[in-house]
Order: C-alpha cells, then structure tokens, then sequence
C-alpha cells in the first residue's frame, strides 16, 4: 500500500511540474512576442525613413 501511495505522489508532482513548466512557457511565449511586435514596427518605420531619404536624393 505505501508503494501505491509513493507512486501516485510521484505522479502528482510529475502533473504539477508539468503544468508550471506549460504556463511558464507560455508567459514567456507572450512576452517574446510583444518584443516582436516591438522590434517590427521600429524595423518598418526605420524601411520608411530610408524610402523617404531615398526619393529625397532622387530629386
């Protein structure tokens, strides 16, 4: 009976380590994707300011 017992408790932590690591992971999912987000708008707006420089060189 105490093996049982030993086991199901192992099981248990196993499930919960388990479901931390899943929601760890997707907090870091998201912040990852905000910097993305962050990091693509600054990279389009440096795209437009050199088209901007561009055609004012072409003129």
């Amino acid at each position: 009976m105490m093996k049982v017992n030993i086991g199901l408790f192992g099981i248990i932590l196993i499930i919960f380590f388990n479901l931390y690591l899943f929601f760890d992971l997707k907090s870091k999912n998201q912040q990852i994707n905000e910097q993305l987000l962050i990091i693509k708008s600054i990279l389009e707006d440096i795209d437009d300011d050199i088209h901007e420089i561009e055609k004012k060189i072409e003129k």
